[in-house]
């Protein structure tokens, strides 16, 4: 990926548009591609929920909380 980087509330606005329509399943499907991607990486479970949950609250913190409510789905 060559050029400017991306704003990261487009990248994620882009991926929630690609989840399914429902909550829980769109939860469902990013739990497992997280978790796949945290074991390719090589990454223990405890980094990983650490890695999670410090990502949750940047995000919350940023207003990327709000994407769901603002009707990207």
């Amino acid at each position: 990926m060559d050029g400017e980087r991306e704003n990261p509330t487009k990248t994620v606005t882009a991926i929630c548009a690609l989840l399914p329509d429902d909550p829980e399943t769109a939860v469902s499907v990013v739990t497992v591609a997280c978790a796949a991607a945290a074991i390719t990486a090589g990454l223990d479970d405890e980094v990983t929920v650490d890695g999670l949950r410090a990502a949750l609250v940047s995000m919350r913190g940023n207003g990327l909380g709000d994407i769901g409510r603002k009707g990207v789905h």
